[in-house]
């Protein structure tokens, strides 16, 4: 009966997290408060940022996954040497090598970022509606959904990394503000971090598809449940997704 009680605490349904404090910033005082314009330049500069690097990340991504798959071919084709004795030692070589990428992978997500595990996208919906879910929006969970989809994909799963780049942008988007430029603790605290990361959530779909006006409705259809999607929101969404797109073309 012991050992039951026990594994039933350790489970992520019986973790006491708090949920995220949205309703402080919906205080008169607050509402009423007036930003400087520095505040609000440099609040636009964190949705760039964030479409900036969700941009490099989504481009470095794929130059990677088409050398490693090239790679990995041309080390086969070479095993083979257009000689049918050597088709066992190139399947071996070729099967092995997908098979060590994957276990890498998966042992990278069991033991260091638990929080990648699957697209991330329904998580994210339970996110933005004040849902504190433990390690999803963490540096863990972003190394691992980086590195860990680019060595799957390499591995050759039938996996894409669509879904998992929005929770990469939405990783992004928690990231930046903590990035060490003035005015930025305005915007550390779940009110602002919350639209941050709808932002780099739509970034990532922006940049998947190549469609910045797809990406940012893809944000509002994972938070519509909840009440804090403004159009002041749509807009900055949008700013960050047509950054992002450009720059995955410039650097594809």
């Amino acid at each position: 009966m012991e050992l039951k009680v026990k594994s039933i605490r350790s489970t992520p349904f019986a973790w006491k997290y708090e949920s995220l404090n949205f309703d402080l910033m919906r205080t008169k005082i607050y509402l009423r408060r007036k930003k400087e314009g520095c505040t609000v330049f440099m609040e636009w500069v964190a949705y760039a940022l964030i479409g900036i690097c969700q941009g490099l990340i989504t481009a470095i991504m794929g130059h990677t996954e088409v050398i490693m798959i090239h790679e990995k071919r041309l080390i086969t084709d070479y095993i083979i040497g257009g000689e049918e004795s050597n088709l066992y030692e190139g399947w071996l070589f070729f099967t092995g090598i997908s098979m060590v990428l994957i276990f890498i992978s998966s042992m990278a997500t069991v033991y260091y970022g638990p929080g990648a595990v699957g697209s991330g996208n329904a998580e994210i919906i339970a996110y933005l509606n004040g849902v504190n879910y433990p390690k999803l929006i963490c540096f863990e969970s972003l190394i691992v959904k980086i590195f860990g989809i680019i060595i799957t994909v390499i591995g050759g799963l039938c996996v894409g990394k669509e879904g998992p780049l929005a929770h990469i942008g939405a990783n992004v988007g928690a990231l930046v503000p903590y990035f060490p430029l003035p005015r930025f603790d305005y915007l550390r605290n779940d009110w602002h971090k919350r639209e941050l990361i709808a932002a780099g959530c739509s970034a990532g779909v922006a940049t998947a598809f190549g469609a910045p006006i797809g990406g940012a409705l893809f944000a509002y259809e994972l938070s519509k449940p909840n009440t804090f999607w403004k159009f002041s929101v749509l807009w900055k969404s949008f700013f960050t997704c047509a950054i992002a797109v450009v720059c995955v073309a410039i650097f594809a």
